[in-house]
């Protein structure tokens, strides 16, 4: 499947920049690639993504191609009965100007028959707040003072409940203004906007607790049950699974008001840097070239 750019959203693009560019968020990335596994084996839907990585992410500075081609084939076809899946590997490349691939994004995408339906509830989530507007000023906060750089569609978090060592709780609601700037991205198939609230979780963990700047590099699973719908509120829970040096790794639940698990996350990994402190300001520097790909 070839992907045009021209079916992305300027204004959206607008609310993801690094710096002086805009760049290719990685949700869009896996709705890029289950869009093209669903449309390839109909009769699926795309329920999750493992071992996703980023090799060179996409950075609208001039240079980008202006088409992306999407590749997906079979790896495993369980055809059982009690439990029939697809699993496809995916990677997305466009050509440079020599004429040869350059890889962006890849990973193993699951799929399950589209009329099978998951609920599972999520227990243990104690939503407990501040007690007064701290956590919500402080949420706000976050989208001024170096912590994100996310526009106004993509600045879904609505309070910080918590947050130590262990990880942190965030209540969410994707801003209205993103149906008016989700273009390829059909919020009801696959609501970005929520999802990239994932990793923001992450940048927002690293920063308050190591005062350092990170970003996204790998996810182990990434499954989804059911999709955050238009005007939903939900939390984010983070528990920090492992922290070096140079990487911080989580795992994320999305959970609806009514504590039902939306979709849970293994094993994201963000790399850290006391480099990249300032990355969220404008600049025309070259840091994007070493460390682009959200």
């Amino acid at each position: 499947m070839i992907k045009t750019l021209q079916a992305v959203d300027n204004d959206f693009l607008n609310d993801h920049m690094i710096g002086d560019n805009a760049v290719l968020p990685t949700v869009c990335a896996i709705a890029w690639m289950a869009d093209a596994a669903e449309s390839t084996y109909s009769g699926y839907t795309f329920h999750g993504i493992e071992n996703y990585k980023l090799f060179k992410g996409v950075v609208f500075d001039g240079t980008e191609a202006s088409d992306y081609q999407i590749d997906v084939n079979v790896v495993e076809h369980n055809l059982k009965q009690s439990n029939p899946n697809l699993i496809l590997d995916a990677k997305i490349s466009s050509l440079n100007a020599k004429g040869m691939p350059v890889f962006h994004y890849g990973g193993e995408l699951l799929l399950k028959p589209t009329t099978e339906k998951v609920s599972l509830e999520y227990v243990g989530l104690a939503t407990t707040k501040n007690g007064n507007d701290k956590g919500a000023e402080e949420a706000r906060q976050l989208y001024t003072n170096g912590t994100l750089f996310h526009g106004e569609s993509l600045q879904g978090i609505q309070e910080v409940i918590h947050c130590d060592e262990t990880g942190l709780l965030l209540k969410c609601q994707v801003p209205a203004v993103a149906m008016t700037k989700q273009g390829d991205f059909p919020l009801e198939l696959h609501n970005v906007f929520a999802n990239d609230l994932v990793y923001q979780a992450m940048l927002v963990w690293v920063r308050k607790r190591l005062s350092l700047g990170s970003l996204p590099s790998s996810t182990k699973r990434w499954i989804s049950y059911q999709q955050v719908k238009p005007n939903e509120l939900f939390y984010l829970q983070l528990k920090v699974v492992e922290q070096g040096s140079t990487n911080v790794i989580a795992d994320i639940s999305l959970i609806s008001e009514d504590k039902q698990l939306l979709a849970e996350i293994k094993s994201a990994q963000v790399t850290v840097s006391e480099n990249l402190k300032d990355l969220f300001k404008p600049r025309s520097g070259n840091l994007l070239e070493k460390v682009a790909g959200l």
